[in-house]
């Protein structure tokens, strides 16, 4: 049986635009931690680091690219991010998504509400051009 994980993208095109653009990783049913039962698992994809983020309500950040390739995994609150297109997207406590806006003109950032967002960021290889 196999089962996907959406998430949202954020990505730089040729010009120097970022936007979003929905994605999926597909899972798959497989004995991954014996003698547990089977459940869905994705491919492993190198990572170099990770660490957390904390922002403190109010906070807004100008527009820029994202200084690494990263998994944001949002663990508490909620922030809106806005692509360079204009187009903006919410992510909130359980939401991912994939930062890969290294270059070009970047996105805005910025946390909604009145409570601290905290986030889980995993490091990714660049892209191969």
């Amino acid at each position: 049986m196999s089962s996907a994980l959406n998430y949202m993208r954020l990505y730089a095109d040729g010009a120097g635009e970022s936007h979003f653009k929905p994605a999926v990783i597909e899972t798959f049913t497989r004995e991954f931690a014996p003698p547990a039962p089977a459940f869905n698992v994705s491919s492993f994809i190198p990572a170099l680091r990770s660490g957390f983020l904390l922002l403190p309500a109010g906070w807004i950040g100008e527009l820029h690219p994202s200084p690494l390739r990263m998994w944001i995994f949002v663990l508490r609150g909620e922030m809106e991010f806005e692509a360079s297109d204009g187009e903006c997207q919410p992510v909130r406590t359980g939401d991912v998504l994939l930062l890969e806006d290294t270059t070009g003109r970047g996105h805005r950032s910025r946390v909604i509400g009145d409570t601290a967002a905290r986030l889980a960021v995993v490091e990714l290889e660049p892209e191969r051009a």
